[in-house]
């Protein structure tokens, strides 16, 4: 019998508490996760682990979130990959930038850690949710 593949997701964040809080949340609801301290590295693994939804801050060192995204949906390897941010930023500017940028969620911190894990399910179901501020 074959095992059941888990779900892979990239959390990109530059704040090493908030990685760490994601990474084990999302761990213990059976994700794998895989994580970025910049842009550039989160790009770089998106194209290498080819994971099955990604999670980005918005400020990012090296390029910032609204860049990456960019960046993935122009890449044919990675443009079908659900991308969702997490972000300190609630100007209703970011906001549209994500949104513009292919972004599926918008999620800002600080967060309730079960709505983040059921916003991470929605977002590997690939089924866009009504984007809602928290």
């Amino acid at each position: 019998m074959a095992a059941t593949t888990k779900k892979k997701v990239l959390v990109a964040d530059d704040d090493p508490d908030t990685l760490r809080l994601v990474s084990l949340l999302l761990s213990r609801h059976g994700l794998t996760v895989i994580t970025a301290e910049d842009g550039e590295e989160a790009f770089q693994k998106a194209l290498t682990e080819k994971p099955d939804a990604i999670l980005l801050d918005i400020m990012l060192p090296r390029m910032d979130g609204l860049a990456v995204c960019a960046k993935l949906k122009a890449e044919e390897k990675t443009a079908p990959i659900p991308v969702g941010f997490l972000t300190a930023r609630t100007d209703l500017e970011s906001f549209k930038q994500a949104q513009q940028q292919g972004g599926l969620l918008y999620i800002t911190k600080p967060f309730k850690p079960e709505r983040l894990v059921n916003l991470v399910h929605v977002l590997l179901s690939s089924q866009p949710p009504t984007p809602v501020e928290s």
